[in-house]
């Protein structure tokens, strides 16, 4: 029998972030203030697009939608690759981001410096856990891109959040100036308004080159979901159907 799906705020009230220890959130307060402190005079852009330097993402809408949810799908590799690329565009835009790492996979080896300062890092012990801090993170107005990378946690653990705590925080990123992307192994989170499928196999020779090599061989489709598509149309470019939770990334 499956197990039953999880909705991490049933039954309590909205609008207020719940479920991570006193302590946590704690320590997440202190660091919001010391961002504010530290960057007081940020550049908040007001909606639109941040930018991500990978060409087959960028060619569609010029990058990542701000206030809203998209979700990228793929293989562990090519999201690791994907995250060190938003590092780098994170330092070019000098805005601020955040990690939640689902199963601390996260290695900041050979992450410019000038970006990791940019950058807070939210270390989870599951999927649920993660989904609870990004709802917090997304309350902060300093933070251009919120980063939740779930690819290295269970399959199981994923499938049982609820679609409406996917819903909840397409809700949230709405009102916000944030670029929120989910990392996932294959395409399944409700709500999501961009869905990218990335694609990238190498050998043991990969290990040899640099990250952004390969990152600029790595290839994506990238499906917008416009207006249309939330009415049951494909809102995706050249008629390419909207893929659903049930469709594999390509091979």
């Amino acid at each position: 029998m499956p197990a039953a799906a999880v909705d991490p705020w049933a039954g309590l009230p909205e609008g207020l972030p719940r479920g991570l220890p006193e302590a946590t959130q704690e320590r997440l307060s202190g660091l919001r203030r010391l961002l504010a402190e530290k960057y007081p005079a940020a550049e908040r852009k007001p909606g639109g697009i941040l930018p991500t330097g990978l060409a087959t993402v960028d060619a569609v809408e010029g990058g990542l939608r701000r206030a809203a949810l998209t979700e990228l799908s793929g293989g562990s590799g090519a999201g690791a690759l994907f995250i060190h690329t938003m590092l780098r565009a994170v330092s070019r835009e000098k805005c601020l981001a955040a990690l939640v790492d689902a199963a601390r996979s996260f290695e900041p080896e050979g992450c410019a410096p000038s970006a990791l300062t940019r950058l807070l890092v939210v270390l989870c012990e599951d999927p649920a856990q993660a989904v609870k801090a990004v709802d917090l993170l997304l309350r902060d107005g300093n933070l251009a891109l919120v980063l939740l990378d779930l690819q290295s946690a269970p399959l199981r653990q994923i499938q049982r959040i609820h679609a409406s705590a996917w819903h909840r925080l397409q809700r949230l990123v709405e009102q916000t100036t944030s670029a929120l992307v989910v990392l996932t192994p294959q395409p399944m989170v409700e709500g999501a308004r961009v869905r990218i499928a990335m694609n990238a196999q190498w050998g043991l020779a990969a290990q040899r080159r640099w990250r952004q090599d390969l990152a600029a061989e790595m290839v994506a489709r990238v499906f917008p979901r416009h207006a249309a598509a939330l009415h049951g149309a494909s809102g995706a470019p050249g008629g390419a159907e909207w893929p659903t939770r049930e469709e594999s990334v390509p091979a």
